[in-house]
């Protein structure tokens, strides 16, 4: 599907109109991918481009120029498909500087907007990636929470925290749904609804079966409750969602996820989305895997009725 054409004039004697367009990328198009000189080795997006251009949920968009791919970018869908994320974005080291992935961008961000269930799009980047925020900030998506993602790989070396006995698991699906619409606070501005993907805290998310699959486990005193669903991003992971800052004063709360962690060996470790204040909190570094602090973009598209 072509989305924009855009003519674009070069200047010096063989000066010509060369138009540029946009269109939603299939499986015949992965050699013109393999083309680009992106400088990633081993791109995940060539490793699994023919689930990605042939799901429901993902949608994978090309800038051409001729028959020459020069960005590529895309979406995935969660939430009921109401909240869109952009991402898989890279170009052609060979033409930056031209404007390109800003007009991709504005191309694929079009697209969902003229779609009838899209209520929120956004972005999520690391911080220090100021060419990605310069690009977001173009297209009018807003600047959002900064999260910090550690992975607790060594329990061992765990200080500070608060010891006491794990938390009591919640079975039932009407007990899942009540704390989560119970939450009356929530430090982290966000759902981490996957590893890397935060999105802004809906119902939209909460359904039967993301519930079943998830583990919730609720602290003695009924004031905490720590939701664990394990998740694989090339790693398998017990993916941690607590929604307060106080991580280390909770009894029993790292006792919990080593719990559920011993359940399901597999896992390479406990995922943790951390606001930036309970990142300060932290008393020692050693036990976990730190990555540069991640930031996330949105814009609401159009409410719930």
């Amino acid at each position: 599907m072509r989305i924009y054409n855009w003519k674009k004039k070069k200047k010096g004697a063989e000066s010509m109109n060369q138009v540029l367009h946009v269109k939603t990328l299939t499986i015949d198009d992965l050699s013109s991918l393999e083309a680009m000189e992106t400088g990633i080795e081993d791109d995940y997006v060539v490793r699994i481009f023919k689930r990605l251009v042939t799901s429901k949920s993902h949608r994978l968009f090309g800038l051409f120029q001729d028959d020459r791919m020069l960005s590529v970018a895309g979406y995935s869908l969660f939430g009921k498909k109401q909240f869109a994320m952009l991402g898989r974005l890279r170009s052609d080291q060979r033409f930056i500087g031209k404007g390109h992935a800003t007009y991709l961008l504005t191309a694929v961000i079009n697209d969902l907007k003229a779609s009838s269930h899209i209520r929120w799009l956004g972005a999520n980047t690391h911080i220090g990636n100021l060419p990605a925020r310069r690009v977001l900030a173009k297209i009018g998506l807003e600047q959002g929470p900064v999260s910090h993602y550690l992975t607790l790989k060594r329990p061992d070396f765990l200080t500070g925290h608060t010891k006491g006995h794990a938390w009591t698991a919640v079975n039932t699906l009407r007990e899942k749904r009540h704390l989560l619409q119970s939450l009356k606070t929530n430090a982290l501005g966000t759902f981490p609804y996957e590893c890397y993907y935060p999105f802004p805290y809906d119902d939209a998310f909460f359904t039967n079966d993301y519930l079943e699959d998830s583990s919730f486990y609720i602290s003695p005193d009924h004031q905490r409750f720590v939701i664990i669903k394990n998740d694989t991003k090339k790693h398998d992971y017990s993916h941690v969602k607590y929604f307060w800052d106080d991580h280390y004063h909770q009894p029993g709360f790292f006792e919990t996820l080593l719990h559920h962690w011993d359940q399901n060996p597999g896992n390479t470790g406990c995922w943790i989305d951390f606001s930036p204040r309970g990142f300060k909190n932290i008393p020692d570094l050693t036990p976990y895997d730190v990555q540069e602090p991640w930031i996330l973009y949105g814009q609401w598209v159009k409410t719930s009725n």
